[in-house]
């Protein structure tokens, strides 16, 4: 239900979403000619390694005919790594580049989770329509204090799943049969870690949409509501994730990559979305998803039933 009703509210609520995403895209572009700027002079040394045009007779070879391939990724990753060890002088680069990728874009991609998170409880109580650039507006410093702590929370997970991710790679070099298949285990880890993640602080966000309470206090009725439905949570933020995964992948093949400036904002909003629904689900709340269809708890329901019958007699 929490993965349908994520859906539901997201086609519902369209005309603030498109917000969101032209917020996202311009964070997109933003960190795309910041790093392209950083990253220039780095690329020009790459270049003349011709670490890219290794990379292009890799990738050509893996597809028309594997066992032809001139050069192995183990052996283009140590000559670029020779290239940055011989090249200190863009040290600077090198950190600038990183921090902004690693900080400063998710950072700015998170500001705008709490805003959103807003848009949808107002809907989804009350069918009040809030505007997403004046809820953006008002909770700027909330959103920047929250953002802030949510990325030094989840740091150890982050770090986590780079390690995970890396790891793929250095066994994908070694080129063995038996790496590759202990990459796919990888994968699916790595799957089920972004799951994990997700669950673990699916609460946060809403809990301070909906309590208006501090990072402090949204963080402990986070875990709270978190443990009593973990496994709830957890399998449908699995199903979110492969979905995403999924459809990524298909419209990324079909547009050569361009429509992932549209389907990864999509799917960051998706999972704000998702958080609220769990949040609600997980509280035993009401809420609406459509403007004729109201959600209701199965309590909630025996309850109103009991009413009923009591007004009857």
């Amino acid at each position: 239900m929490i993965f349908r009703n994520t859906f539901r509210l997201l086609l519902t609520n369209f005309s603030n979403v498109w917000k969101v995403l032209v917020y996202y895209i311009i964070c997109i572009a933003l960190t795309v000619g910041v790093c392209w700027t950083i990253a220039s002079p780095i690329i020009a040394e790459l270049n003349k390694a011709n670490i890219f045009s290794d990379l292009g007779s890799l990738l050509n070879s893996f597809i028309v005919e594997p066992q032809t391939a001139p050069i192995t990724l183990r052996e283009i990753m140590e000559n670029a790594q020779s290239v940055f060890v011989s090249n200190a002088q863009l040290t600077p680069n090198y950190i600038m580049f990183i921090v902004w990728l690693v900080f400063v874009f998710p950072f700015t991609l998170d500001i705008a989770g709490l805003a959103l998170g807003e848009v949808f409880y107002g809907y989804m109580t009350s069918q009040v329509k809030y505007s997403f650039t004046g809820r953006f507006i008002k909770n700027i410093g909330k959103s920047c204090l929250y953002s802030f702590f949510k990325y030094f929370v989840q740091l150890i997970l982050n770090i986590a799943l780079f390690g995970i991710f890396y790891l793929m790679i250095k066994l994908y070099t070694l080129g063995s049969f038996l790496y590759v298949l202990l990459d796919i285990v990888l994968i699916a880890l790595l799957l089920c870690v972004i799951a994990f993640k997700y669950t673990l602080f699916s609460c946060f966000m809403p809990s301070i949409a909906v309590l208006d309470c501090n990072v402090f206090r949204a963080l402990d009725k986070n875990f709270k509501v978190v443990f009593k439905n973990f496994f709830r949570i957890f399998s449908n933020c699995i199903t979110l994730v492969l979905t995403a995964l999924v459809v990524n992948l298909i419209f990324c093949v079909f547009s050569f990559g361009v429509s992932l400036v549209v389907t990864l904002p999509l799917t960051a909003v998706v999972f704000v979305i998702f958080q609220m629904v769990s949040y609600f689900s997980s509280c035993g709340m009401r809420f609406y998803v459509y403007p004729d269809m109201f959600i209701s708890p199965k309590k909630f329901e025996e309850q109103d039933k009991v009413k009923k019958v009591k007004y009857i007699i």
